[in-house]
């Protein structure tokens, strides 16, 4: 069974639960003086729904057509998710816009500095294909 889809400030988690891998759908518009309350808020609760499922992987598809944080910024966001569970998690993240690439791969870098295995990518299939096989 998969969990609830959760709505929240400009945003919509969608799940699917195959295990060890959980798969979000990331989706809406968050305004951009909003950026970090609200991708914190969410990571919070993908965090909330790892930990009650269990999952090992995690899968995040991001939709949404927002930039990605100022440096300063995605340290507070990092030192907000700290201890929630999630670098228990193998997690591969998809960012849909290909301008968003290399901000997404310096906010891995700093993902990995804090513990967590992490991998961004420009794509589903690869995403899928390193929680698959490219382990940690």
């Amino acid at each position: 069974m998969n969990p609830a889809p959760i709505d929240g400030n400009g945003y919509r988690l969608e799940f699917e639960y195959q295990p060890p891998l959980l798969s979000v759908h990331l989706r809406g518009a968050v305004a951009p003086d909003e950026n970090l309350a609200v991708t914190t808020e969410y990571w919070q609760q993908i965090a909330r729904v790892v930990r009650e499922l269990g999952a090992e992987q995690l899968l995040v598809l991001d939709e949404l057509p927002g930039e990605v944080m100022t440096d300063a910024e995605l340290q507070r966001f990092f030192d907000s998710l700290a201890g929630l569970g999630l670098e228990k998690a193998q997690i591969a993240y998809v960012e849909a816009r290909l301008d968003q690439v290399a901000r997404i791969e310096y906010a891995q870098l700093l993902a990995q500095e804090r513990g967590y295995r992490v991998r961004a990518f420009a794509n589903e299939p690869e995403a899928r294909l390193w929680l698959h096989y490219g382990g940690a």
